[in-house]
């Protein structure tokens, strides 16, 4: 008996460490712009259980996924052994379809819904999901230089790979969802954006993230 009571002790001191709060998994393919980005919102929102990973500039989109999918099964493997981790609640890849799209692009896409990973593409470029702060729109984009001219016209000082960008942006958080959400209303389009200019997914990781936030 004596040992019984020990032991469920023990069960209850190990499951009150674990996480509570959703733990989730982003892997970008841009090296410090979305980086940038995420990690701001997860300082912002004081989200401690948000975990940012990020391939080199220039991956492969069928790269991110696979380093996705590798990321997620060491989390498995290590939280079957601790007291204190959980497997990912979501696992998020956030890719630019780019202009013209990667050879790889198809492969990522049909490769990740498969394994059930979450896709975030953005049409042509992250730096729609910053412009859509500012302005709604669904004028066709025919190069990445044309979103960061536009992007320019509202924010002239704007530099790639700016580190403090994500300042000037949050405060507009919601205008770029209800942007993002209504050109994709216009467009007709909801989960594949590869034939979809400009459109973006990110808000659905961003709509996830703030709901976590007003739930801890």
């Amino acid at each position: 008996m004596t040992r019984r009571r020990r032991t469920s002790r023990a069960l209850k001191r190990r499951t009150g460490l674990r996480e509570e709060r959703p733990c989730i998994l982003i892997v970008c393919e841009g090296q410090k712009t979305e980086r940038y980005y995420f990690e701001g919102l997860k300082r912002t929102l004081g989200l401690q259980t948000m975990e940012i990973q990020v391939e080199p500039l220039g991956a492969a989109p069928i790269t991110v996924v696979d380093y996705a999918l590798e990321l997620r099964e060491e989390r498995k493997k290590r939280a079957r052994r601790s007291p204190i981790l959980t497997p990912y609640d979501d696992v998020w890849c956030v890719v630019d379809v780019e202009i013209p799209p990667h050879e790889s692009l198809n492969r990522a896409c049909v490769k990740a819904r498969d394994n059930n990973l979450k896709f975030a593409l953005s049409n042509p470029c992250f730096e729609y999901w910053y412009l859509i702060h500012f302005e709604h729109t669904s004028a066709l984009m025919n190069s990445i230089d044309e979103v960061i001219t536009r992007l320019k016209h509202h924010q002239s000082g704007y530099k790639k790979n700016d580190p403090d960008f994500f300042t000037i942006v949050f405060p507009h958080t919601q205008k770029a969802i209800d942007n993002a959400e209504a050109v994709l209303r216009e467009k007709h389009y909801e989960d594949d954006l590869r034939k979809c200019n400009p459109s973006t997914h990110v808000h659905r990781i961003v709509k996830k993230l703030l709901e976590i936030k007003e739930n801890s």
